[in-house]
Protein backbone atom coordinates (compact mmCIF):
# COMPACT_ATOMS: atom_id res chain seq x y z
CA UNK A 1 0.00 0.00 0.00
CA UNK A 2 1.26 3.47 -0.90
CA UNK A 3 1.43 6.17 1.75
CA UNK A 4 -1.11 8.21 -0.23
CA UNK A 5 -3.60 5.36 0.22
CA UNK A 6 -3.39 5.43 4.01
CA UNK A 7 -6.66 7.14 4.98
CA UNK A 8 -5.45 8.13 8.42
CA UNK A 9 -2.37 9.80 6.98
CA UNK A 10 -4.36 11.87 4.50
CA UNK A 11 -6.78 12.99 7.20
CA UNK A 12 -3.85 13.92 9.42
CA UNK A 13 -2.40 16.13 6.69
CA UNK A 14 -5.68 18.02 6.58
CA UNK A 15 -5.79 18.33 10.35
CA UNK A 16 -2.24 19.67 10.48
CA UNK A 17 -3.05 22.30 7.84
CA UNK A 18 -6.16 23.40 9.75
CA UNK A 19 -4.13 23.61 12.97
CA UNK A 20 -1.63 26.00 11.36
CA UNK A 21 -4.50 28.05 9.93
CA UNK A 22 -6.25 28.36 13.31
CA UNK A 23 -3.01 29.32 15.03
CA UNK A 24 -2.28 32.12 12.58
CA UNK A 25 -5.88 33.42 12.60
CA UNK A 26 -6.04 33.48 16.41
CA UNK A 27 -2.71 35.31 16.61
CA UNK A 28 -3.91 37.87 14.07
CA UNK A 29 -7.21 38.36 15.90
CA UNK A 30 -5.51 38.88 19.26
CA UNK A 31 -3.09 41.36 17.70
CA UNK A 32 -5.69 43.55 16.00
CA UNK A 33 -8.48 43.28 18.57
CA UNK A 34 -6.08 43.47 21.55
CA UNK A 35 -8.05 40.75 23.29
CA UNK A 36 -7.01 37.36 24.69
CA UNK A 37 -9.01 34.54 23.10
CA UNK A 38 -9.66 31.07 24.54
CA UNK A 39 -7.63 28.43 22.78
CA UNK A 40 -4.50 30.46 22.24
CA UNK A 41 -2.68 28.26 24.77
CA UNK A 42 -2.94 25.36 22.32
CA UNK A 43 0.21 25.20 20.12
CA UNK A 44 -1.77 25.20 16.88
CA UNK A 45 1.18 26.00 14.64
CA UNK A 46 2.87 22.77 15.74
CA UNK A 47 0.89 21.28 12.90
CA UNK A 48 4.09 22.03 10.97
CA UNK A 49 5.92 19.43 13.07
CA UNK A 50 3.27 16.88 12.15
CA UNK A 51 3.91 17.73 8.50
CA UNK A 52 7.65 17.08 8.94
CA UNK A 53 7.09 13.66 10.52
CA UNK A 54 4.56 12.80 7.81
CA UNK A 55 7.09 13.89 5.19
CA UNK A 56 9.75 11.59 6.64
CA UNK A 57 7.23 8.73 6.51
CA UNK A 58 6.03 9.40 2.96
CA UNK A 59 9.45 10.09 1.44
CA UNK A 60 10.86 6.89 2.95
CA UNK A 61 8.21 4.85 1.12
CA UNK A 62 8.55 6.88 -2.08
CA UNK A 63 12.35 6.70 -2.17
CA UNK A 64 12.29 2.90 -2.25
CA UNK A 65 11.10 3.06 -5.85
CA UNK A 66 14.05 5.22 -6.90
CA UNK A 67 17.06 3.27 -5.66
CA UNK A 68 19.96 4.14 -7.94
CA UNK A 69 17.93 6.93 -9.60
CA UNK A 70 18.49 10.00 -7.43
CA UNK A 71 17.83 12.50 -10.24
CA UNK A 72 14.46 10.95 -11.00
CA UNK A 73 13.48 11.04 -7.34
CA UNK A 74 14.52 14.67 -6.85
CA UNK A 75 12.88 15.78 -10.09
CA UNK A 76 9.60 14.12 -9.16
CA UNK A 77 9.59 15.72 -5.71
CA UNK A 78 10.36 19.15 -7.16
CA UNK A 79 7.50 18.80 -9.62
CA UNK A 80 5.21 17.97 -6.73
CA UNK A 81 6.03 20.94 -4.46
CA UNK A 82 7.74 23.66 -6.51
CA UNK A 83 5.06 24.83 -9.01
CA UNK A 84 2.42 25.79 -6.43
CA UNK A 85 5.07 27.31 -4.17
CA UNK A 86 6.45 29.34 -7.09
CA UNK A 87 2.93 30.51 -7.92
CA UNK A 88 2.31 31.92 -4.44
CA UNK A 89 5.86 33.25 -4.13
CA UNK A 90 5.31 35.16 -7.37
CA UNK A 91 2.03 36.52 -5.98
CA UNK A 92 3.91 37.71 -2.91
CA UNK A 93 6.60 39.40 -5.01
CA UNK A 94 3.89 41.08 -7.08
CA UNK A 95 2.18 42.29 -3.91
CA UNK A 96 5.47 43.71 -2.62
CA UNK A 97 5.96 45.60 -5.87
CA UNK A 98 2.39 46.78 -6.45
CA UNK A 99 0.81 46.89 -2.98
CA UNK A 100 3.65 47.19 -0.45
CA UNK A 101 1.35 48.70 2.17
CA UNK A 102 -0.86 45.61 2.14
CA UNK A 103 1.99 43.24 2.95
CA UNK A 104 2.80 42.75 6.63
CA UNK A 105 6.39 42.45 7.93
CA UNK A 106 7.94 41.51 4.56
CA UNK A 107 10.57 43.85 3.06
CA UNK A 108 11.41 43.97 -0.63
CA UNK A 109 14.84 42.32 -0.87
CA UNK A 110 16.18 41.16 -4.25
CA UNK A 111 18.59 38.62 -2.73
CA UNK A 112 15.81 37.17 -0.61
CA UNK A 113 13.55 36.86 -3.65
CA UNK A 114 16.22 34.98 -5.63
CA UNK A 115 17.02 32.71 -2.68
CA UNK A 116 13.31 32.04 -2.23
CA UNK A 117 12.99 30.58 -5.72
CA UNK A 118 16.16 28.55 -5.14
CA UNK A 119 14.96 27.14 -1.77
CA UNK A 120 18.15 28.59 -0.30
CA UNK A 121 17.93 29.81 3.33
CA UNK A 122 18.41 33.56 3.64
CA UNK A 123 18.35 35.75 6.76
CA UNK A 124 15.99 38.70 6.78
CA UNK A 125 17.08 42.05 8.29
CA UNK A 126 15.40 41.04 11.59
CA UNK A 127 17.50 37.86 11.69
CA UNK A 128 14.70 35.45 10.83
CA UNK A 129 15.72 32.86 8.24
CA UNK A 130 12.73 32.77 5.89
CA UNK A 131 11.91 33.32 2.20
CA UNK A 132 9.79 36.14 0.83
CA UNK A 133 6.74 33.92 1.32
CA UNK A 134 7.43 33.39 5.00
CA UNK A 135 5.54 30.07 5.12
CA UNK A 136 8.15 28.74 2.73
CA UNK A 137 10.68 28.18 5.52
CA UNK A 138 9.16 24.73 5.85
CA UNK A 139 9.65 24.16 2.12
CA UNK A 140 13.34 24.99 2.52
CA UNK A 141 13.56 22.14 5.03
CA UNK A 142 11.56 19.83 2.78
CA UNK A 143 13.79 20.45 -0.23
CA UNK A 144 16.88 20.03 1.93
CA UNK A 145 15.55 16.66 3.10
CA UNK A 146 14.77 15.65 -0.49
CA UNK A 147 18.28 16.63 -1.58
CA UNK A 148 19.91 14.62 1.22
CA UNK A 149 17.73 11.62 0.36
CA UNK A 150 18.55 11.94 -3.35
CA UNK A 151 22.30 12.01 -2.63
CA UNK A 152 21.99 8.84 -0.57
CA UNK A 153 19.87 6.94 -3.11
CA UNK A 154 23.02 6.17 -5.08
CA UNK A 155 24.41 4.27 -2.08
CA UNK A 156 23.78 0.71 -0.98
CA UNK A 157 21.87 1.54 2.22
CA UNK A 158 20.35 4.98 1.62
CA UNK A 159 18.04 5.08 4.64
CA UNK A 160 20.86 4.23 7.04
CA UNK A 161 23.01 6.93 5.46
CA UNK A 162 20.24 9.54 5.52
CA UNK A 163 19.51 8.77 9.17
CA UNK A 164 23.20 9.04 10.05
CA UNK A 165 23.57 12.36 8.24
CA UNK A 166 20.51 13.84 9.97
CA UNK A 167 21.86 12.73 13.35
CA UNK A 168 25.31 14.20 12.66
CA UNK A 169 23.91 17.52 11.45
CA UNK A 170 21.52 17.80 14.39
CA UNK A 171 24.32 16.96 16.83
CA UNK A 172 26.45 19.70 15.32
CA UNK A 173 23.56 22.12 15.66
CA UNK A 174 23.20 21.23 19.34
CA UNK A 175 26.90 21.45 20.19
CA UNK A 176 28.44 24.06 17.87
CA UNK A 177 27.46 27.72 17.67
CA UNK A 178 27.32 28.46 13.94
CA UNK A 179 26.85 31.97 12.56
CA UNK A 180 26.34 31.47 8.82
CA UNK A 181 22.53 31.48 8.37
CA UNK A 182 22.54 28.55 5.95
CA UNK A 183 24.57 26.34 8.30
CA UNK A 184 22.42 27.39 11.27
CA UNK A 185 19.34 26.42 9.26
CA UNK A 186 20.60 23.06 7.98
CA UNK A 187 21.91 21.95 11.39
CA UNK A 188 18.78 22.86 13.30
CA UNK A 189 17.80 19.77 15.36
CA UNK A 190 14.31 20.24 13.93
CA UNK A 191 15.51 18.01 11.05
CA UNK A 192 15.27 15.06 13.45
CA UNK A 193 11.50 15.15 12.93
CA UNK A 194 12.12 13.73 9.45
CA UNK A 195 14.05 10.94 11.16
CA UNK A 196 11.04 10.18 13.34
CA UNK A 197 9.02 9.75 10.17
CA UNK A 198 11.66 7.45 8.68
CA UNK A 199 11.54 5.26 11.79
CA UNK A 200 7.73 5.02 11.65
CA UNK A 201 7.84 4.14 7.95
CA UNK A 202 10.32 1.34 8.59
CA UNK A 203 8.03 -0.04 11.30
CA UNK A 204 5.09 0.15 8.91
CA UNK A 205 7.07 -1.57 6.14
CA UNK A 206 8.11 -4.37 8.48
CA UNK A 207 4.49 -5.11 9.30
CA UNK A 208 4.68 -3.91 12.90
CA UNK A 209 1.20 -2.43 12.82
CA UNK A 210 -1.81 -2.95 15.06
CA UNK A 211 -4.92 -1.48 13.44
CA UNK A 212 -7.28 -0.86 16.32
CA UNK A 213 -9.73 2.04 16.67
CA UNK A 214 -9.35 2.22 20.46
CA UNK A 215 -5.54 2.14 20.35
CA UNK A 216 -5.56 4.67 17.52
CA UNK A 217 -7.82 7.06 19.45
CA UNK A 218 -5.86 6.74 22.70
CA UNK A 219 -2.49 7.29 20.98
CA UNK A 220 -3.87 10.26 19.07
CA UNK A 221 -5.30 11.82 22.23
CA UNK A 222 -2.09 11.22 24.17
CA UNK A 223 -0.01 12.75 21.37
CA UNK A 224 -2.09 15.93 21.27
CA UNK A 225 -2.18 16.15 25.08
CA UNK A 226 1.60 15.81 25.18
CA UNK A 227 1.89 18.53 22.55
CA UNK A 228 0.00 20.94 24.82
CA UNK A 229 1.80 19.91 28.02
CA UNK A 230 5.34 20.06 26.62
CA UNK A 231 4.96 23.28 24.63
CA UNK A 232 5.58 25.70 27.55
CA UNK A 233 8.59 23.75 28.81
CA UNK A 234 12.15 24.88 27.91
CA UNK A 235 12.78 21.92 25.61
CA UNK A 236 14.18 21.82 22.08
CA UNK A 237 11.38 21.85 19.53
CA UNK A 238 12.22 18.41 18.18
CA UNK A 239 11.42 17.05 21.66
CA UNK A 240 8.56 19.34 22.73
CA UNK A 241 6.74 19.10 19.39
CA UNK A 242 8.54 16.40 17.41
CA UNK A 243 7.94 13.51 19.81
CA UNK A 244 4.22 14.27 20.23
CA UNK A 245 3.97 14.65 16.44
CA UNK A 246 5.59 11.21 16.04
CA UNK A 247 2.94 9.71 18.35
CA UNK A 248 0.18 11.42 16.38
CA UNK A 249 1.56 10.09 13.06
CA UNK A 250 1.96 6.63 14.61
CA UNK A 251 -1.73 6.69 15.52
CA UNK A 252 -2.65 7.61 11.94
CA UNK A 253 -0.45 4.94 10.34
CA UNK A 254 0.50 2.05 12.62
CA UNK A 255 -2.75 1.93 14.60
CA UNK A 256 -5.37 3.42 12.25
CA UNK A 257 -7.92 0.90 10.90
CA UNK A 258 -7.93 0.50 7.12
CA UNK A 259 -11.34 2.07 6.59
CA UNK A 260 -12.78 5.37 5.44
CA UNK A 261 -11.69 8.29 7.60
CA UNK A 262 -13.29 11.76 7.45
CA UNK A 263 -11.15 14.57 6.13
CA UNK A 264 -9.78 13.06 2.92
CA UNK A 265 -10.44 16.19 0.85
CA UNK A 266 -8.77 18.30 3.52
CA UNK A 267 -5.78 15.99 3.33
CA UNK A 268 -5.62 16.14 -0.46
CA UNK A 269 -5.81 19.93 -0.36
CA UNK A 270 -3.54 20.39 2.67
CA UNK A 271 -0.59 21.73 0.66
CA UNK A 272 -2.83 24.23 -1.14
CA UNK A 273 -4.35 25.26 2.20
CA UNK A 274 -0.94 25.80 3.71
CA UNK A 275 0.45 27.97 0.92
CA UNK A 276 -2.69 30.01 0.29
CA UNK A 277 -3.96 30.69 3.79
CA UNK A 278 -1.72 33.70 4.47
CA UNK A 279 -3.21 35.45 1.44
CA UNK A 280 -6.72 34.67 2.65
CA UNK A 281 -5.79 35.86 6.13
CA UNK A 282 -4.38 39.16 4.91
CA UNK A 283 -7.31 39.82 2.58
CA UNK A 284 -9.81 39.04 5.34
CA UNK A 285 -7.95 41.32 7.73
CA UNK A 286 -8.07 44.26 5.33
CA UNK A 287 -11.74 43.69 4.49
CA UNK A 288 -13.22 42.71 7.86
CA UNK A 289 -11.42 44.84 10.43
CA UNK A 290 -13.13 48.12 9.43
CA UNK A 291 -16.53 46.39 9.69
CA UNK A 292 -16.23 44.55 13.01
CA UNK A 293 -16.48 46.03 16.53
CA UNK A 294 -13.45 45.74 18.84
CA UNK A 295 -15.26 43.30 21.12
CA UNK A 296 -14.92 39.56 21.86
CA UNK A 297 -17.90 38.96 19.57
CA UNK A 298 -16.22 40.90 16.78
CA UNK A 299 -12.97 38.99 17.30
CA UNK A 300 -14.72 35.62 17.11
CA UNK A 301 -16.65 36.73 14.03
CA UNK A 302 -13.31 37.60 12.46
CA UNK A 303 -11.84 34.18 13.39
CA UNK A 304 -14.79 32.19 12.02
CA UNK A 305 -15.16 34.15 8.78
CA UNK A 306 -11.42 34.22 8.11
CA UNK A 307 -11.03 30.47 8.66
CA UNK A 308 -14.00 29.81 6.38
CA UNK A 309 -12.60 32.09 3.68
CA UNK A 310 -9.16 30.47 3.92
CA UNK A 311 -10.62 26.96 3.66
CA UNK A 312 -12.64 27.99 0.61
CA UNK A 313 -9.61 29.56 -1.07
CA UNK A 314 -7.46 26.51 -0.31
CA UNK A 315 -10.07 24.13 -1.68
CA UNK A 316 -10.47 26.15 -4.87
CA UNK A 317 -6.70 26.35 -5.28
CA UNK A 318 -6.47 22.57 -4.97
CA UNK A 319 -9.39 21.78 -7.28
CA UNK A 320 -8.64 24.26 -10.05
CA UNK A 321 -4.88 24.76 -9.90
CA UNK A 322 -3.01 22.05 -8.02
CA UNK A 323 -5.01 18.98 -9.02
CA UNK A 324 -5.17 19.75 -12.77
CA UNK A 325 -1.39 20.26 -12.82
CA UNK A 326 -0.76 16.99 -10.97
CA UNK A 327 -3.04 15.12 -13.36
CA UNK A 328 -1.31 16.59 -16.42
CA UNK A 329 2.06 15.65 -14.95
CA UNK A 330 0.94 12.07 -14.34
CA UNK A 331 -0.35 11.76 -17.90
CA UNK A 332 2.92 13.02 -19.38
CA UNK A 333 5.20 10.86 -17.21
CA UNK A 334 8.18 13.11 -17.97
CA UNK A 335 10.91 12.22 -15.47
CA UNK A 336 14.66 12.40 -16.24
CA UNK A 337 16.65 9.21 -15.91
Amino acid sequence: MKASKLPGLQALRGLAAVMVLIGHVLAEAEHYFALPLPGDAVPWTRGVDIFFVVSGFVITLSAQRYLGRPRSFLWRRLLRVAPLYYFFTTLMVAALLLLPGAVKDTPLDFVQIVSSYAFFPHARPDGRIAPVLSLGWTLNYEIFFYAVMALCLALRRPLVTVSGLLLVLATLGLTVEFHLPQVVFWTNPLILEFLFGIALARLWQSGKTCPNPILCTLTLAFGFALLVVLDPLPLPRFLAAGLPAALIVAAATLFCPKCAVPGQLLGDASYAFYLSHRFALRAATLLLLPLLPATPLGAWAYVVMTCFFALCLGTLTHLFLERPFLRSRQSQKVVPA
